[in-house]
């Protein structure tokens, strides 16, 4: 557990102040800031969900009795994401953040599951709990999901969890499922909310400025949101207000936050419909194009920054620079320029110009992973801030020191109070899908202790029930699901040594793939069925060349060969990816 002094902001700058003054020499813990960021929360708060609506159909707590809008364990386990568990885990990393006297929390993006009311306003109380409580200073920015869309529109879902198990449709009150009569419930909290309503009922968490922020400005030079937004104009001359939250903050002396409202909505059709895709695959790469005074005023705030010798920390929902650690190529090769959300991965090109704003240090979310990558040019270093809603599930602490030092930890949140408190529903709900015959998941997925366990059963069962389905070729996927570990290091080309353990070597090769996407969710911090000490070993051996898949003449063998290269340089990157570093501002 990280240990600090909690101080409020104006002991904060009468420190500096008297730092800056003496030219003293005394512990950096004193006078420290630190800021939290937590990615990708994703809140589905069930029981604000269910207000209002008849709860005779409803699960209901097993300790309270209350219904509960649930989604699905069946949906949960074809997510990348948890849905539900999220409602306690937000408050479990709350809680470690206050007990380290961290009063500066940034939210980059997807703070909800869809900006429905219902979470939106179980979000905003959980942040004003917690500002009013403990003193603590939120600072969000939107990500694709809040708001899905910049206007608002309707929202629903068709795997919420019913009473007897089986799922159930529920959706707001202008949904094509509630006027067809097709829903089994209606309920306006399920809408989902565009910029307006959900920035409105946010704005004491950063969109608008805090009483004890030395600094709040914008683009647009106003803080007033209807008057925020770009003008996008067709060739038609027809054009769109779109709405952009940005903003910049010096919540205390010598530290300015740059909130990067990243989100392109690229419009569909006659703009006149006010119809648009969703920005999950846009990011930069759509950034670049459709928002080139927010890069200008990004370079402007730059160069301030750093011409007033401001600590200059930029946050968005959106990664700056690659995440796959420079596979992408080979995964394309392997799996399809379409898998593995290769769409969003930031072209090259795309960094070098962010990092040419001047922009050094990114906190970004999205990918619901953990990864550092520091661009070539300029050095711009994007930390990819691991999701709260999956593996392995934690927050990032920035702490900035005298002169330009500063450490970066990434906190796993591993326990977390009434993870499992809903698990006795999804028992239900596994024995009515054994009853009807339909599609089950394992009931050992419920078989866990802890929060960070239970994370890892969700991924494991994501890979098989998703990634596996949807993004592996089937042959690849075959050979991984029914050959053991020798089997499949001979299909590869690689040697095997004696000294590699037999009960290693007679294990069921899905060991590769889950450990594969273990390392690249959760790097450093990965905790690996595998001996990472036989993965320096295979991995040495592919360096050396003596995994030479290019000898064998079926093609399905070099193929393997190229999936192992995959997984053994994954693995080694992977603890690269560092959960405690140093940095110089």
């Amino acid at each position: 557990m990280l240990k600090t002094l909690m101080l409020n902001s104006a002991l904060i700058l009468a420190l500096l102040c008297l730092e800056t003054a003496k030219a003293s020499t005394s512990d950096d813990t004193e006078t420290s800031i630190r800021i939290a960021f937590l990615a990708d929360i994703h809140l589905h708060d069930p029981y604000e969900a269910a207000k209002g609506l008849p709860d005779n159909g409803l699960p209901k707590d097993p300790l309270t009795g209350e219904p509960l809008l649930l989604r699905s364990m069946h949906g949960q386990l074809h997510s990348t994401r948890l849905f539900n568990e999220n409602y306690w885990v937000l408050r479990a990393a709350l809680d470690t953040i206050v007990q380290q006297g961290i009063n500066l929390v940034a939210l980059p993006g997807d703070f909800s599951d869809d900006g429905q009311p219902a979470n939106i306003t179980a979000l905003t109380q959980v942040l004003d709990e917690y500002s009013e409580r403990y003193n603590l200073r939120f600072y969000a920015i939107n990500g694709n999901h809040d708001p899905t869309r910049p206007y608002s529109r309707p929202g629903g879902k068709t795997d919420f969890l019913s009473s007897d198990g089986s799922e159930i449709a529920v959706a707001s009150q202008d949904h094509q499922a509630c006027k067809n009569q097709q829903a089994s419930l209606c309920t306006n909290a399920l809408q989902e909310w565009g910029y307006a309503e959900i920035i409105a009922t946010m704005s004491d968490h950063g969109f608008m400025p805090h009483q004890a922020d030395l600094l709040f400005e914008t683009p647009f030079g106003t803080k007033e949101m209807n008057r925020r937004h770009w003008d996008w104009c067709n060739h038609k001359n027809q054009c769109i207000a779109m709405p952009d939250s940005s903003y910049l903050v010096e919540p205390v002396e010598g530290v300015w936050l740059l909130a990067i409202d990243a989100n392109v909505y690229e419009p569909v059709g006659d703009y006149s419909n006010r119809q648009f895709k969703g920005s999950g695959n846009a990011g930069y790469n759509a950034l670049l194009h459709y928002k080139p005074k927010l890069i200008e005023w990004i370079s402007d705030v730059a160069g301030r920054a750093k011409a007033k010798n401001k600590k200059l920390i930029a946050f968005s929902h959106f990664p700056m620079a690659d995440f796959y650690d420079s596979q992408a190529t080979t995964m394309a090769q392997l799996f399809g320029n379409q898998a593995m959300q290769l769409k969003r991965l930031p072209h090259q090109s795309t960094t070098e110009a962010l990092a040419a704003t001047g922009l050094t240090l990114h906190f970004a979310g999205h990918m619901h992973l953990y990864d550092l990558f520091t661009s070539e040019q300029h050095g711009l270093l994007n930390v990819q801030v691991p999701s709260l809603a999956a593996y392995q599930p934690g927050y990032t602490v920035l702490t900035v020191k005298q002169g330009n030092h500063a450490n970066i930890e990434t906190v796993v949140v591993k326990e977390v109070p009434n993870f499992n408190r809903w698990f006795t529903l999804y028992q239900t709900e596994w024995q009515y899908r054994l009853n009807q015959g339909i599609t089950n998941w394992p009931a050992s997925t419920l078989l866990t202790t802890n929060y960070s366990d239970f994370t890892n059963a969700h991924l494991k069962q994501v890979i098989r029930q998703r990634y596996l389905q949807h993004e592996w070729p089937k042959d690849l996927a075959s050979v991984f699901t029914q050959h053991s570990v020798q089997r499949v290091l001979k299909l590869a080309g690689c040697p095997i040594s004696d000294d590699l353990p037999s009960d290693f070597l007679e294990s069921t090769a899905m060991l590769f793939i889950d450990d594969y996407y273990r390392a690249r969710n959760a790097g450093e911090f990965a905790e690996l069925e595998g001996d990472i000490k036989i993965y320096h070993q295979l991995y040495r051996h592919l360096v050396e060349g003596q995994c030479d898949g290019s000898l064998s003449s079926i093609r399905l063998e070099q193929r393997v060969n190229k999936v192992m290269q995959l997984i053994l340089e994954t693995l080694n990157s992977a603890q690269q990816d560092k959960q405690h570093f140093n940095i110089i501002l």
